[in-house]
């Protein structure tokens, strides 16, 4: 929290006619893409991860939409990789994109120190690259996008000491270990959580945002511990591991942390679950896609871009939950209905 720079507005305008700021003027925070300059159409590359679950597919459509229909004349292909959360795989595939002449390089990292070098090595060859979602440990990039990961795992803390005012015993599920995500949100839930020292973590795993994982987590955790009253969970699928781990042992489901994804809403209209929802930002794919086309127009971009995080409760499910399609949506996106309904219908 607070490393971030926040830029909404800069988020909430940014178009192809994004007037007021003249090529050759960079404010502080901003990085000149003078350099950059190139005639479209351009070709775009994405490191990957990988469809390795329904955020990173959700994320990936995003990319997708941008490239293929919001600025479908400025680009003549778009180059994905998959690396499947392996780094030395990833380093590779960002060799291989520079080598094919990508003119914009996306990068999703799996791993915030091993990257280093490939991302320094691409900008040293002249090639732009914009992280999305994840960080490396370089200032040696364009832009990168994310969500305040801190402040998400801030708020679960703070919205848990609310619901248990006495005091507790909560689990903690987080992501995958090494992730920037991951280890952001965990900070930041470790921050939340200092302001109710009466709260005790009486467990913690990371379940690489797996329902299948995270229920085998939740399982050994209720094993353990006769008592857990809440659980801090880093995304719904891991929230609907626990909850099916809980309804498995006969137990009562306490207050749960999770996200917008339909499977997870599907669910807590089931069982009644009182929850906090902290969207895990998968449209920023979009303003990735934005800040590329300024940046081969030569135009400054802001060097960090916060995208906004959206919450709601139980109280507003409906508002949010959509029965008509699978149980992978995500309620917080930035694609047309017609996508939604192609890719998500049941």
């Amino acid at each position: 929290m607070g490393k971030r720079l926040l830029i909404v507005g800069f988020i909430a305008g940014l178009t192809l006619g994004w007037s007021g700021m003249a090529a050759d003027t960079v404010l502080p925070g901003m990085t000149d893409t003078s350099a950059y300059i190139t005639a479209g159409p351009w070709l775009a590359g994405r490191a990957g991860l990988g469809d390795t679950n329904a955020w990173m597919t959700m994320f990936g459509l995003h990319f997708r939409y941008a490239i293929e229909v919001k600025y479908a004349d400025f680009f003549s292909d778009f180059r994905v990789t998959s690396c499947f959360w392996n780094p030395v795989q990833q380093i590779s595939d960002i060799e291989s994109l520079v080598a094919q002449g990508v003119d914009i390089l996306f990068v999703d990292p799996a791993a915030e120190a091993p990257l280093v070098g490939a991302v320094e090595e691409a900008m040293a060859q002249g090639v732009p690259v914009i992280l999305a979602s994840t960080g490396v440990n370089t200032d040696d990039y364009v832009s990168w996008v994310s969500r305040d990961n801190g402040k998400a795992g801030f708020l679960y803390a703070d919205w848990m000491g609310k619901k248990l005012p006495a005091g507790g015993k909560v689990v903690v599920l987080m992501g995958m270990a090494g992730s920037s995500y991951a280890e952001d949100v965990y900070r930041g839930v470790l921050q939340g959580l200092s302001a109710y020292p009466s709260i005790q973590v009486v467990g913690m795993a990371y379940c690489d945002w797996s329902p299948v994982t995270a229920k085998v987590a939740m399982a050994a955790f209720l094993q353990a511990n006769p008592q857990i009253d809440g659980v801090i969970a880093d995304g719904g699928q891991m929230g609907l591991g626990a909850v099916e781990a809980l309804l498995d042992a006969g137990r009562p489901i306490p207050p749960i942390t999770a996200d917008d994804w339909n499977g997870w809403l599907r669910i807590a209209k089931e069982h009644n679950i009182q929850f906090l929802a902290v969207s895990g930002g998968c449209p920023l794919a979009v303003t990735c896609v934005d800040l590329a086309v300024q940046v081969l127009r030569g135009q400054p971009v802001p060097k960090i871009v916060e995208y906004p995080i959206v919450t709601f409760e139980q109280d507003e499910l409906d508002k949010y939950y959509r029965p008509d399609l699978s149980d992978q949506y995500f309620a917080i996106n930035e694609l047309p209905e017609d996508w939604i309904l192609q890719y998500y219908g049941k």
